[in-house]
């Protein structure tokens, strides 16, 4: 994975600023990554040379360190980037970050020779400066480059000819280009945020909305669902009530007579008060009524044929009193001539009688 110098690339920027600006006292910045990650921070600085920096290198950490060297016939400092890997840094790790050396040396413009170091020893300032002085690093800076040769096709031309400062020249349009660049850089990185930002947004922004989503159905399934439960319930108690009615209507009707039954046992009822009253009598008034149609029956059967004499009143009496044949009946063989036995009458307050088809049972004298 390549190596990230856009994350604090402002930071980055000023520190070496501050390491190739001559009015600053610092010579030294030493940058690292930031956890396991491959984002380059800041690790500090310093104005002590090599000899400082050498004492904050960690054995278990990468590490890049920039540096200006000014040598004593050189009008212009060298910068060289010191490739730090400490002995205990695991091999996969160093095998991460072999591949960034190139990228933070373009990135730290200026840089002329490059140091792998991984013990202290590596970091000798007598080796790097023979390697300076031999000329085995190019020059790295465009600026600088540019800056020889201007001053190389410009020879003295009078008295009042005034050498350009190349220093001061580089220096100028150095940081004049370097301002710009990293105003540039700034501009486009804090753009690339706020894309990234809206884009997070939207698609936290979705997530949420499908989260709700989900949510709402979840809801309305649960609503759906316990309606359908009291729904089976309801209809479950109303069929348990409407058997317990249906039960109990049956159990109403078997245990209540019908009409007709009540009406039967009333007139049962009756007809046995009405033979006890009878029974208690001495004679029946229906016997004598009967007797007495036939005796009137019979007497009308035994009379002779009338002739209608006018001016004599016909009569039954007195034909019977009349006639020649009739005979005084026997004794207790007439019904005309003996009366049946009358029955016992009880005052009219305490008798019986029959009204409306049934018997009234007597009342209780007082």
């Amino acid at each position: 994975m390549a190596v990230n110098l856009s994350q604090n690339r402002l930071v980055l920027l000023t520190a070496y600023q501050d390491v190739i600006d001559d009015t600053s006292d610092t010579d030294w910045a030493l940058y690292t990554y930031e956890d396991d990650n491959n984002d380059l921070v800041l690790a500090g600085s310093g104005g002590g040379g090599l000899a400082e920096i050498a004492l904050t290198f960690d054995s278990t950490r990468v590490m890049y360190g920039f540096c200006s060297l000014k040598e004593p016939n050189a009008a212009l400092p060298r910068y060289i980037l010191i490739n730090w890997v400490g002995d205990d840094v695991p091999d996969a790790r160093k095998c991460a970050c072999a591949s960034h050396v190139a990228t933070i040396a373009d990135f730290f413009q200026g840089v002329e020779v490059i140091v792998n170091a991984s013990s202290l020893e590596d970091i000798d300032p007598s080796a790097i400066g023979q390697r300076l002085t031999n000329g085995t690093a190019a020059v790295a800076s465009p600026v600088l480059g540019r800056l020889k040769t201007r001053e190389e096709d410009h020879p003295d031309v009078g008295t009042v000819y005034e050498k350009t400062n190349a220093e001061v020249e580089m220096k100028k349009i150095n940081r004049e280009e370097f301002w710009e660049q990293a105003k540039r850089e700034e501009e486009m990185r804090k753009e690339e945020e706020k894309k990234k930002a809206a884009e997070e947004r939207r698609r936290f922004e979705e997530e949420r909305m499908e989260l709700e989503r989900q949510e709402q159905e979840n809801r309305e399934k649960r609503y759906r669902e316990r309606e359908q439960q009291i729904e089976e319930h309801r209809k479950k108690m109303q069929e348990e009530e409407e058997a317990r009615e249906r039960l109990r209507s049956q159990t109403t009707i078997a245990a209540e007579p019908s009409i007709e039954d009540l009406n039967l046992d009333r007139k049962e009822s009756e007809v046995e008060e009405a033979k006890a009253i009878i029974a208690q009598r001495s004679g029946n008034p229906r016997e004598f009524f009967k007797l007495k149609e036939r005796a009137m029956t019979i007497s009308v059967d035994t009379s002779p044929v009338s002739i209608h004499r006018p001016g004599r009143l016909d009569s039954p009496f007195l034909r019977q009193q009349h006639s020649p044949t009739a005979t005084p009946p026997l004794r207790g063989s007439s019904p005309l001539c003996t009366p049946p036995p009358r029955a016992r009458t009880q005052p009219a307050a305490t008798a019986g009688r029959y009204r409306g088809g049934a018997w009234t049972p007597p009342r209780p004298q007082n």
